[in-house]
């Protein structure tokens, strides 16, 4: 029997029963466009957080205090006398809160900084500006909203000199942000930022959340890291006390953490590859069972042993490959959906496109070959007496 015959025969197979073989298939198919679903949101995720990080540039660096480290509004201050070269650092002191209009209430991330804080890159204005100074020395209650909270509080209409209540204290909107996405942690989009001294009034506290430094080029931001874990080091006697991490080892950390989650991801979607494995070997050996008669006149009739085992094992992996196509088609397509409808982003991957139908190729071979050597196995005699 050459190889076209026995593809022939395999499809004619799956044919004869159409349900079954379909059947049969759906777990192939399930794994398959899992596989290239989440490595793809895997991937998106990622990009989305790296393009975020890297719009800083690499010359930005993050200091926040461990717990029970003291971190007080001069720490910003002291942190600028530290380095021996002119740098941009701006405060932070965040908190979760509700907030709310006349018509709309919601949550936010409360930002209590400087008027600094639209230099660093991160955020651009849509509509009227940011954080002044002078805003700021006169402890005005004023607010920039991120582009969700435009949206969740005014309905996406212009906010500017409209109130807003943030923890029972009436606010004038100032600013609205364009839209951020998502970057380290929480989105800068569901932010709302207000002058740092309102904050200390409002949190009744001046312990910071975090300092961002921001130097003129990234070996001034690696050395600017080295002196601040130093001068930390040095203050509290422990290189823990105070966080010191560059815009590089953020980047690294979150490529790896997302490296991880994306296999995490692949590697569950794959079980659903040997669980469908599993069913077609299953099928196989019912099959094989239906038609041992089948398999005895042929073996009267001249087949050898090796064109019944390639004639089952074809059968098997034509299940397979064809799941695995159905898989990938449906795969494709919802890529494209995920971000209308999970409103995340996802990005195609050839290499798990790739990975998928290799995967599911191994997994007809390795679980027809079990039946096929059975069916070729099956004495000529005892198959054609078969009567089940």
């Amino acid at each position: 029997m050459t190889w076209r015959d026995g593809v022939l025969l395999a499809f004619k197979g799956m044919a004869g029963n159409k349900l079954r073989a379909i059947l049969t298939m759906l777990g192939v198919i399930i794994g398959v466009a899992a596989v290239i679903v989440l490595v793809a949101i895997g991937q998106g995720a990622s990009s989305l957080v790296t393009s975020r990080i890297e719009t800083l540039g690499t010359n930005v660096i993050f200091v926040s205090p461990a717990g029970g480290t003291p971190f007080p509004a001069s720490e910003a201050a002291m942190i600028t006398r530290a380095l021996p070269f002119p740098t941009l650092v701006v405060p932070e002191m965040n908190t979760g809160a509700k907030v709310s209009t006349l018509t709309a209430s919601g949550g936010a991330q409360i930002v209590g900084t400087t008027s600094a804080y639209i230099h660093l890159g991160a955020i651009s204005i849509a509509a009227g500006h940011f954080l002044t100074p002078l805003e700021i020395a006169q402890d005005q209650h004023v607010a920039v909203l991120g582009a969700n909270q435009v949206q969740t509080l005014f309905g996406g209409s212009n906010p500017v000199g409209a109130a807003v209540m943030i923890m029972g204290q009436q606010f004038r909107v100032i600013g609205a942000l364009n839209v951020v996405g998502q970057g380290p942690g929480a989105s800068q989009d569901n932010d709302i930022f207000i002058p740092m001294t309102v904050a200390q009034s409002l949190l009744s506290t001046t312990q910071l959340s975090q300092v961002t430094v921001k130097t003129s080029s990234p070996d001034q931001a690696n050395l600017a890291a080295d002196y601040l874990t130093n001068f930390y080091t040095n203050a509290f006697g422990s290189a823990t006390a105070v966080t010191v991490a560059s815009e590089d080892q953020v980047l690294q950390t979150l490529q790896a953490t997302r490296a991880t989650f994306t296999n995490l991801l692949a590697g569950t979607a794959a079980i659903a590859l040997i669980v469908g494995g599993i069913g077609i070997m299953n099928i196989m050996l019912v099959s094989v069972t239906e038609r041992t008669r089948e398999i005895g006149i042929r073996q009267a009739l001249g087949a050898t042993r090796e064109d019944i085992l390639l004639q089952f094992l074809l059968e098997s992996m034509a299940m397979s490959l064809s799941g695995g196509t159905i898989g990938a088609i449906v795969g494709v397509g919802l890529v494209h959906l995920v971000p209308v409808l999970l409103k995340t982003p996802a990005v195609f991957s050839p290499n798990a496109l790739i990975l998928a139908f290799v995967f599911s190729t191994a997994v007809g071979l390795f679980f027809g070959l079990y039946p096929a050597i059975k069916a070729s196995g099956l004495d000529p005699i005892q198959a054609l007496r078969y009567d089940g």
